[in-house]
């Protein structure tokens, strides 16, 4: 017996040679706060700038931890997610980098 039968559930077939539409431009910027190198992923640079996500590397090159928008339509809600994978709130990017690159960045 077909389970499947009444699915309501509509399958799409993609046609993997179909024009995927117009792509935002997603760029790497790199600069360095208190010794430690701040990357993010930006996208829609010339226009929004919307920072995706952003990573913090320590002056000895380890990890020092991740941090993001959880509201990424309003860039609100920063969260930071330690190396160790402790998670924390930020009210904004500004405060999320500091956090990162002073308190924790030392270990």
């Amino acid at each position: 017996m077909n389970q499947r039968r009444n699915d309501p559930r509509t399958v799409h077939v993609i046609d993997p040679t179909a024009d995927p539409g117009p792509l935002p431009e997603i760029v790497v910027r790199q600069n360095v706060e208190n010794g430690c190198t701040v990357t993010g992923v930006v996208i829609d640079p010339a226009d929004r700038q919307q920072l995706l996500y952003g990573t913090v590397t320590r002056p000895d090159g380890k990890l020092a931890g991740t941090y993001y928008p959880a509201d990424t339509v309003r860039g609100d809600h920063w969260r930071i997610v330690t190396a160790d994978g402790t998670h924390y709130h930020a009210a904004d990017e500004y405060h999320a980098v500091e956090a990162l690159t002073t308190t924790f960045a030392t270990d």
